[in-house]
């Protein structure tokens, strides 16, 4: 194996603390594991120009959240508790705000909801989607995810008819938490390759577009919890003293949820 093989392989092997933590399906690095440089890192980490330090016989991808005492720290360590376990597939296509999709190799696309937003509108009562033999242009309205007080449209990803829909949504209690490989809403048969679709995000664009989306949520915790000439605090999250708390409406408050939810959902 030459030089650059070496470094590569070296590089493939050095472990990325959002997939060991499961918020990324694998970790796309043009940075060596340099995290001070990555935009993804400073979002979830949310401390600024945070420092990737490593423990004694930790790995150098291995990275910790540094000064979680602070309000930042705090509101990341609630962010990344509330996103624990969801899934950011860098394998496929997005269609911000709302969906990831799949092409098989008949053609037929596979349409799945972003998990992220599913868990920040969590509890869901329920997710409408398409019926089969509907054909719909992109853009056209195809559904929506209803929660108490709350419903927040789908619109179509890409063009064509729907011949599937999955009833483990319709039938799953929390719909936010199913298993990876039932986790998709619908399947079309498009009118044009996935390759030919406007509108869709790839690789760094849907990094790009998953740390603003964060950077958004996290503002809006610190706003929701910093009281006018005084430091901020994220203590409302701890209702119970002890367990942080995991509804974003009861963390915001109803108007800067629902105000929250129309930015990084329509």
């Amino acid at each position: 194996m030459d030089g650059a093989g070496t470094a590569r392989k070296a590089r493939e092997e050095l472990p990325c603390i959002w997939v060991l933590s499961g918020v990324l399906s694998y970790h796309l690095c043009d940075r060596n594991y340099e995290c001070d440089g990555c935009e993804l890192y400073h979002a979830l980490s949310g401390e600024g120009r945070a420092s990737c330090h490593h423990a004694e016989g930790q790995s150098p991808g291995l990275v910790s959240i540094s000064d979680s005492a602070s309000p930042s720290g705090q509101a990341s360590s609630h962010l990344s508790l509330l996103l624990a376990g969801c899934r950011l597939y860098l394998d496929r296509p997005y269609r911000p705000p709302h969906f990831w999709l799949v092409q098989s190799e008949s053609d037929v696309v596979t349409v799945g909801l972003d998990g992220s937003l599913l868990r920040m509108l969590s509890p869901i009562r329920r997710v409408v989607s398409p019926g089969p033999g509907l054909y719909l242009e992109q853009d056209q309205p195809c559904g929506w995810i209803a929660r108490e007080h709350l419903a927040v449209p789908l619109r179509m990803p890409i063009a064509g008819e729907v011949i599937e829909t999955n009833p483990a949504f319709a039938e799953a209690s929390n719909p936010c938490r199913l298993p990876d490989g039932e986790d998709w809403l619908f399947r079309v048969r498009p009118d044009e390759s996935l390759d030919d679709v406007a509108g869709l995000a790839r690789a760094e664009d849907t990094l790009a577009w998953y740390a603003d989306r964060l950077r958004t949520v996290k503002q809006a915790i610190l706003a929701a919890v910093s009281v006018p000439g005084e430091e901020p605090s994220v203590g409302s999250v701890l209702p119970d003293g002890g367990a942080p708390q995991t509804s974003l409406e009861l963390v915001l408050g109803k108007t800067a949820f629902e105000d929250l939810i129309a930015r990084i959902a329509t």
